[in-house]
């Protein structure tokens, strides 16, 4: 039988997350709004986040919204294969592993990665990415701690489980949750009939 292990929330986990993901939430509002940073780009950092956590419906929406930008999605795993931040030619492919990175440190960048972000960007456009980051790393944990009760619910065994947190994170999300899920299975049968 497999054993569900994917990042989910820990009690201190969600609650960091939170209140990350709220103090960002006007910087994520004015982004929305009058971006300072291309809809290309938040795509890409947004599928960076998720490349690390594995969230499957992070996954299908941001893939969706990446198509629609004219994104390489090749193109962009090749570049989330590379392996230091340092190497990055442009300010967008700073953004972009700097996201991965933040994601696959469990939210501790290093310094390094801190100062070439800083770099690259002015803090308006900083201040966007980090809120792209921290709404796409509390969405991916959402779902994933929703998909940890699942897999319990099948009886899977869920390796480094917190069940009361992965509740939580999981009954918050699930309206979103459940229209992402529903939106992927009308898309299906849609992409399918192109195919034949």
């Amino acid at each position: 039988m497999s054993t569900f292990s994917k990042r989910t929330f820990d009690a201190a986990l969600l609650a960091r997350c939170t209140g990350a993901a709220v103090l960002n939430l006007p910087v994520l509002t004015m982004a929305l709004l009058r971006p300072a940073t291309s809809p290309r780009l938040r795509e890409e950092v947004m599928l960076a986040v998720t490349s690390v956590n594995d969230c499957r419906y992070c996954s299908w929406a941001h893939t969706g919204l990446a198509l629609q930008q004219g994104i390489d999605l090749d193109a962009l795993r090749q570049l989330l294969d590379r392996e230091h931040i340092a190497d990055a030619d442009r300010p967008e492919v700073v953004a972009i592993l700097f996201a991965q990175h933040f994601a696959a440190t469990g939210r501790r960048p290093d310094a390094a990665a801190r100062a070439a972000l800083e770099w690259s960007f002015p803090q308006p456009q900083r201040r966007e990415i980090m809120a792209y980051i921290h709404a796409i790393y509390f969405a991916n944990l959402s779902g994933n701690s929703a998909d940890a009760w699942l897999a319990r619910l099948r009886g899977e065994p869920v390796a480094d489980g917190h069940p009361f947190a992965e509740a939580f994170a999981a009954v918050l999300a699930a309206p979103i949750l459940a229209g992402i899920r529903l939106a992927s299975r009308r898309v299906r049968p849609e992409l399918m009939q192109r195919e034949t």
